[in-house]
C-alpha cells in the first residue's frame, strides 16, 4: 500500500432493514481521516435453492426468491448511499446482480484497484460472509481490514504485529504503514511453539525498517504460545496490551487442490477480537 491511503473500499452483505454495520462506519471514519475515496460495493443476500425429491428446482419459488433478494440488495445499496452521505462522504456506490458471475466478483476486482478493503467479520453461522473475507484474501493481491462486531478505532493508537518473519507478514506489514506511522505503540509479537521458526527474518531488523519509516519505537516480545495455541497468545496479548488493531500475513497452504486458512489465521478469522489487518 502506498504511504497514504486515497482509495477505500467496503464490502456490505445486503439485508432487510439496513444499518450502518461496523465495518462501513469504521470505512466512512478512515475516509474522512485521509481523505480519501470511499466506493461502497453492496453483495446479494445469499440464499439457497430449494430442491424437489426428484433433484429440480422448484421454479416458481426460485423466481420469487431471486426477485425478493434483489430487491433486497437494491434496498441496501440505497439505504448505504444515504448513510455515507449523511456523514458527509463522498462515494461511489456499486451492487451487482448477475447471474453470471460469482457472488464476489465484482468485490475481488474492485479490491484490486483500491488501497484496502474492509469488510465486517463473519458469524459463526455466516458462510456468505467468511467466502467473502477469503476470497479477498486470496485473490484480490491487496490487503484486508476485518473490522470485528464491537467496531474499532480508525485512527488506532496501539497496534500489534504478528512477526513471523515470512513474505506474508513483510508484506502486511508494508501495507499496514499508513497505520503504523500515526500509532503511539508498536508490539512486534512473535510467537514461539507453534511453528518452526528458525529461519525468520528478526523481529529487531524489523524494527530498523519501521524506525526507517517514521514509525515510534516498537516493543519487541518473544512469547509463547498457550498449550500450542498461538492465536490464543494473540487474543491475550491484545486485552494485556490494550490493543486497537492487529497486524498479520494472511497463512495459506494447499491441499487437495483447495486453499485452506492457516490455524492461527483461520482462529482469529473465526473470533476476531479487534479490526485485524491482512495481506498475503
Amino acid at each position: 500500500m502506498a504511504e497514504q491511503i486515497k482509495s477505500i473500499l467496503v464490502g456490505i452483505a445486503a439485508r432487510e432493514n439496513f444499518s450502518a454495520t461496523p465495518a462501513l462506519t469504521f470505512a466512512i471514519t478512515l475516509a474522512k481521516q485521509h481523505g480519501a475515496c470511499l466506493t461502497v460495493c453492496t453483495l446479494p443476500s445469499a440464499f439457497y435453492l430449494p430442491i424437489t425429491r426428484t433433484g429440480g428446482s422448484v421454479s416458481a419459488i426460485l423466481k420469487s426468491e431471486i426477485q425478493r433478494h434483489e430487491e433486497i440488495t437494491r434496498q441496501s445499496a440505497s439505504s448505504t448511499r444515504e448513510i455515507v452521505s449523511k456523514a458527509g462522504v463522498s462515494c461511489t456506490t456499486e451492487h451487482t446482480l448477475s447471474p453470471l458471475e460469482p457472488r464476489t466478483g465484482r468485490l475481488v476486482r474492485l479490491a484490486r484497484v483500491n488501497d484496502v478493503t474492509i469488510l465486517d467479520a463473519a458469524a459463526i453461522d455466516d458462510n456468505a460472509q467468511r467466502i467473502a473475507i477469503e476470497d479477498v484474501i486470496f485473490d484480490s493481491g491487496r490487503p484486508i481490514l476485518i473490522i470485528p462486531k464491537t467496531g474499532g478505532n480508525a485512527v488506532p493508537q496501539r497496534i500489534a504485529i504478528a512477526w513471523d518473519g515470512s513474505a506474508r507478514s513483510a508484506r502486511a506489514v508494508a501495507d499496514a504503514l499508513p497505520f503504523l506511522k500515526q500509532a503511539a505503540a508498536i508490539f512486534v509479537i512473535t510467537v514461539t511453539g507453534e511453528k518452526d521458526l528458525s529461519r525468520m527474518a528478526p523481529g529487531a531488523d524489523l524494527c530498523t525498517y519501521l524506525l526507517q519509516h517514521g514509525v515510534c519505537e516498537p516493543h519487541i516480545e518473544m512469547l509463547s504460545a498457550i498449550e500450542g495455541d498461538a492465536a490464543a497468545r494473540l487474543r491475550k496479548l491484545v486485552i494485556d496490551e490494550s490493543v486497537d488493531m492487529m497486524v498479520m500475513g494472511a497463512f495459506v497452504h494447499s491441499r487437495f487442490r483447495q486453499a485452506i486458512l492457516g490455524g492461527v489465521t483461520q482462529s482469529l478469522l473465526d473470533d476476531v477480537p479487534v479490526p485485524l489487518f491482512m495481506a498475503h
